[in-house]
């Protein structure tokens, strides 16, 4: 049992699975409280549409294809995927607490049924296992709030920041890992801590790193909603270098996702790997870079 009271998933036989073979109680904790901090963000806005996507809805519940997957149930073509943007806010606001009320009962389920947590499903980005694709919906849930409308500086609650680096550092090594690649590499979001991944062959590792980065290991560091950020196209990359917004460390290490970059279409955080590769030529003339 670990310290919230549920049963930690067991070893993968074929190795560790980052943080579907983590401490569950850990897991949820962080996928549930990014869930309740987007709610309370959304609560106080009235333009909530850019969350509209997130939500669960009749013809599209959240969850479903991927469970019937796990269960080896037969799936339908999906149907169309619908605009919900303009249902209003008080629809929105109920989609979105559907959706948190089913990844709850999905946690549930696969604390109940190891197996079925790691049960490798399809992804966009590939078979990823079950609660690695139920984690990885922090990196969406951060992106969707710096996305919101508010006329300022996009800010991120802590839990959501967590969330989004976790989700962003886990899959990463996830992929890593499937390609068959031996290497580790970390994000620092200033003010919330740090995620890092170890993969090789045989699987991956996903654990946080606070307070300040490990020596000897390659990755980004900077604000959290800067770093989730820069895939969206906030600003470009050698400027966020520049004012040491972000900082590259041990870029020799990043260089060994490059790799996944090329290979993986849609990788989370990919764009701002692939901005990190391609500038290399020029880090040694920027500041904030060691």
């Amino acid at each position: 049992m670990d310290d919230q009271g549920s049963p930690s998933h067991p070893a993968h036989p074929g190795g560790p699975r980052g943080v579907a073979t983590g401490p569950a109680g850990e897991l949820r904790e962080r996928v549930l409280g990014s869930w309740d901090a987007l709610l309370v963000l959304a609560a106080d806005r009235e333009d909530v549409g850019p969350l509209a996507e997130l939500g669960s809805w009749p013809e599209r519940p959240v969850l479903a294809r991927l469970l019937a997957q796990a269960r080896g149930e037969h799936l339908d073509a999906a149907p169309p995927r619908t605009d919900h943007s303009g249902a209003g806010r008080e629809p929105i606001l109920a989609a979105l607490a559907e959706a948190r009320h089913r990844v709850a009962d999905a946690l549930e389920l696969a604390a109940a049924r190891p197996a079925l947590a790691l049960a490798e499903l399809d992804s966009t980005l590939g078979p990823l296992p079950l609660l690695t694709q139920v984690h990885a919906m922090g990196h969406e849930l951060a992106l969707a709030a710096l996305r919101l409308p508010d006329g300022a500086e996009p800010a991120l609650p802590a839990p959501l920041a967590e969330a989004g680096v976790a989700a962003l550092v886990d899959v990463v090594g996830a992929l890593a890992h499937r390609q068959g690649l031996r290497t580790r590499a970390a994000v620092w979001g200033r003010g919330t801590g740090g995620w890092q991944f170890r993969a090789d062959p045989t699987g991956w590792t996903t654990t946080p790193c606070r307070q300040t980065p490990p020596p000897g290991v390659p990755g980004i560091e900077g604000p959290a909603a800067t770093v989730l950020g820069v895939p969206s196209g906030r600003a470009a990359l050698p400027a966020l270098l520049a004012r040491g917004d972000l900082r590259l460390h041990r870029i020799g290490g990043l260089m060994a996702l490059a790799p996944l970059v090329e290979q993986v279409p849609g990788l989370p955080g990919g764009a701002l790997l692939r901005r990190a590769v391609g500038v290399v030529g020029l880090l040694g003339r920027l500041p904030g870079v060691r």
